[in-house]
């Protein structure tokens, strides 16, 4: 079976999409069948071109059997609407015209979704390779927007939701990362074939090799996140807590990531007085894993909106699988559920300071507590939420409906 996969972000690039798409791509080479990658030459979250790739329209790499194509595009990531449509158009632009040409036949297209736009692209690039389309959903767009007060101007709504259901009409198949992504589809196009491609865990790269001493830690209790900093997450919600624990030296906060609102959340943390709270830019995938060895808490921040009642980020598994004790700030919803299911950490009330500083110095109070919860979330995502079996039924899905 030849597939394509088109996605506007990969690695190099770090970030959820990435790694989820990167890995994806791989089990199906491994399985047998042919894959190619259509992306754009990596830019994000910096916006900018990444050394070694500024020369040329394009450019062709093979990654262990997968041959990746990556196309030039406008790199911008300022908070200009405009000049992000000009980011997002780019790219649908270039990856027609350059995947026109470059792009094999192939018996299945398979889309990421946001950006929405980026459908324009699949549908042709899929009429053209005579491929089926498959419309990988991993957030609602524009109801994502919509909901954090991004997207105010009610005709740019209308149009993207009208956008919206002309790419979803062109797919064979639609894929969601959540239940709540899937019901919603379902609800409004009971006619297509979906299916809850859910997002996961390499259960080989996400392990705990060996926590630091206590000795080597210094008494911390050291609380992390890592991740995009931007409006869904609300991290002024950790800032501010951060701020309000100053005075228990023993607590340390640590936020590793890059995004829009990073110079936001840098001038609170200094207003807040919040010297126990440290920035450290983006790392690798790889780093960041080491760093976790050191932590004795993985935070989850969700903002608090309707919407991401169904959100399941992907740092919640990843906290689970390095058997840290998970602090979800989120609204009551999927991934609430799944964290109080598996008995894998503690969850709180979205945006709640208050409540975040009591859960943060609860665990730190009762570490054998910790230990259990981590325990239980490693457990817990090695039976439901195993990467090699995800991909295997989205196969199945593809391949016999």
């Amino acid at each position: 079976m030849k597939l394509i996969i088109l996605t506007q972000y990969y690695p190099p690039e770090t970030g959820a999409p990435q790694r989820r798409l990167s890995d994806l791509a791989r089990r199906l080479a491994a399985i047998g069948h042919q894959v190619q990658v259509l992306t754009a030459k990596p830019n994000y979250p910096e916006g900018k071109i990444f050394p070694g790739y500024k020369k040329g329209l394009f450019c062709r790499e093979r990654e262990g059997g997968i041959e990746v194509i990556r196309v030039w595009l406008y790199p911008n990531q300022s908070k200009s609407l405009a000049l992000r449509l000009a980011n997002y158009f780019s790219f649908v632009l270039s990856s027609i015209l350059i995947g026109t040409f470059t792009l094999g036949r192939a018996d299945f297209l398979i889309v990421e979704s946001p950006p929405l736009f980026l459908g324009i692209s699949a549908r042709f690039l899929a009429a053209v390779k005579r491929a089926r389309l498959v419309f990988n959903v991993s957030d609602l767009y524009p109801e994502t927007a919509i909901s954090l007060g991004m997207l105010d101007q009610p005709l740019l709504q209308k149009l993207l939701y009208a956008l919206e259901a002309w790419c979803y009409a062109g797919a064979d198949f639609i894929t969601g990362q959540t239940e709540g992504i899937v019901a919603s589809i379902r609800a409004r196009f009971p006619h297509k074939k979906v299916h809850l491609l859910t997002n996961g865990i390499d259960l080989e790269s996400v392990a705990r090799k060996g926590r630091p001493a206590a000795n080597d830690r210094e008494g911390k209790f050291r609380v992390g996140y890592a991740g995009i900093i931007g409006h869904a997450q609300r991290l002024d919600t950790v800032v501010r807590a951060a701020g309000q624990l100053a005075g228990h030296p023993e607590i340390e906060f640590s936020i590793f990531g890059d995004g829009p609102l990073l110079e936001d959340l840098v001038a609170l943390a200094e207003e807040t007085g919040a010297a126990n709270l440290h920035f450290h830019g983006r790392r690798s995938h790889e780093e960041i894993m080491a760093e976790m060895e050191s932590w004795d808490a993985g935070l989850v921040p969700l903002a608090n909106v309707p919407l991401m009642k169904g959100a399941l980020p992907s740092k919640m598994f990843e906290v689970m699988g390095m058997e840290l004790p998970v602090i979800l700030c989120a609204p009551a919803g999927e991934a609430s559920s799944l964290i109080e299911t598996a008995q894998a950490g503690v969850c709180v009330q979205a945006e709640n300071v208050d409540a975040l500083v009591e859960a943060v110095l609860h665990l730190a109070a009762h570490p054998d507590l910790g230990k259990q919860y981590g325990q239980n979330g490693r457990a817990y995502i090695e039976q439901h939420f195993n990467r090699q079996v995800i991909a295997e039924k989205f196969v199945a899905f593809i391949t016999f409906s």
